[in-house]
């Protein structure tokens, strides 16, 4: 290594010298003189400057991440995304029903209601694809005709109303279309119970 340096150096020296024998005695020669003066001094230090370069540059090579712990990583983020997904759901469901539910409320005739909504999901995730059912389970309560003095009721003769007849069919068909109307669901998927006290 030593001889080389000593070689290279001497090659530098002798390549500047016959290049100032080539060169016009002129202002440009004390141009290429310069140049030639750092050519050397650049040769001389070059051992010096890859020594320094050795000690700053680490050989210690960092070692790579194994492919289970890329693996575990994937897995903690896939889990973490559907838990945040199945929360995100969750939470949908439960404004959606309290939204319902204000809004049943608020229809003459209801005591009280609870609602059950089932959502569809894309299959293996658990992104919502849709409302699947919507169960009302309500509690009848006055409505405001029943709270006015009953007025004498209208009697008619010859007439029977069919004892089996659920009389809280007109509620129920009132409910079905307000939610159906308002939140864009089917009435297929919309099944309005009577809780009885």
């Amino acid at each position: 290594m030593f001889t080389g340096w000593v070689k290279y150096i001497i090659f530098v020296v002798l390549f500047a010298s016959f290049l100032e024998l080539l060169l016009p005695s002129s202002s440009m020669q004390r141009f290429v003189r310069v140049i030639m003066g750092l050519f050397i001094m650049l040769a001389i230090m070059n051992p010096i400057i890859s020594i320094i370069q050795n000690h700053l540059i680490p050989t210690n090579q960092v070692p790579a991440l194994s492919t289970n712990f890329g693996n575990s990583i994937m897995n903690d983020s896939m889990n973490m995304s559907n838990e945040r997904e199945r929360l995100s759901l969750e939470l949908y469901k439960k404004e959606l029903a309290q939204q319902m539910k204000i809004l049943v409320m608020a229809i003459d005739g209801v005591a009280d209601v609870h609602v059950n909504i089932e959502i569809n999901t894309v299959k293996n995730s658990s992104i919502a694809s849709g409302i699947e059912s919507v169960i009302l389970y309500i509690k009848p309560g006055l409505s405001a005709k029943d709270r006015k003095v009953a007025a004498v009721s209208k009697i008619t003769i010859g007439e029977q109303k069919d004892k089996t007849e659920d009389p809280h069919i007109d509620l129920k068909k009132r409910i079905s279309e307000i939610v159906t109307e308002l939140y864009q669901i089917p009435k297929e998927k919309i099944e309005v119970r009577i809780i009885h006290p």
